[in-house]
């Protein structure tokens, strides 16, 4: 079986620079769509027997765009809410400049295994891994005996979890930065439990 994890594509908070997690759902820009649009196109001979996506509508819209350019049969896309982006409780919708010198911050970017998220109602990276073995479970089971999977999430629930899967501790999940806007990362499981990594975000060139 082949997981296809994409990041959704550009939002007016990338943009901005403004914290884009689980309580915030904006839609994406018209430089976004493209980006979609153009990761569909690179895709477009895949034969995507399934596909799940955060119910965000950032997420969920790069899922439509990229089955839309598909030259196979389209899956129906499936919400699954473990696919969500972590919850940044009191940040979301913040700009990110606003709170530097924070307490936390330096821990959010830097040190993730010693984040604490519910000292500003938000989840923690632990909790958030946990939520995206937790969604990966839910998506093999739903899609067993299927072979091209396609799913649609976030920047920092896929860093976590593919990074986890490819083998990084916690604490160095944010060393390279997060998965690009509309790029696609493959993994390849033959049993559901051990993953093998095929390609690491991939992006059609501008």
């Amino acid at each position: 079986m082949y997981f296809y994890f994409v990041r959704h594509g550009t939002t007016i908070n990338n943009q901005n620079h403004t914290f884009n997690g689980g309580g915030v759902d904006p839609v994406l820009t018209g430089f976004g769509q493209a980006e979609a649009q153009k990761l569909g196109h690179y895709l477009q001979e895949v034969h995507f027997d399934a596909c799940f996506s955060s119910p965000l509508k950032r997420a969920y819209e790069t899922a439509q765009l990229v089955l839309k350019e598909n030259k196979q049969a389209q899956p129906a896309i499936k919400i699954l809410p473990a696919l969500t982006e972590m919850d940044l409780g009191d940040w979301d919708g913040v700009s990110i400049t606003q709170l530097n010198g924070a307490p936390q911050i330096e821990n959010y970017f830097h040190k993730p295994d010693l984040f604490d998220g519910h000292s500003l109602h938000a989840e923690s990276y632990h909790d958030l891994q946990r939520r995206g073995y937790r969604a990966l479970e839910q998506i093999i089971k739903s899609a067993s005996g299927k072979k091209n999977v396609l799913i649609a999430s976030h920047g920092l629930l896929l860093t976590t979890l593919l990074k986890s899967l490819n083998g990084t501790d916690l604490r160095d999940i944010r060393k390279d930065g997060l998965v690009a806007t509309s790029s696609v990362t493959i993994f390849e499981s033959k049993d559901g439990t051990e993953f093998k990594l095929k390609d690491w975000a991939l992006k059609p060139a501008e």
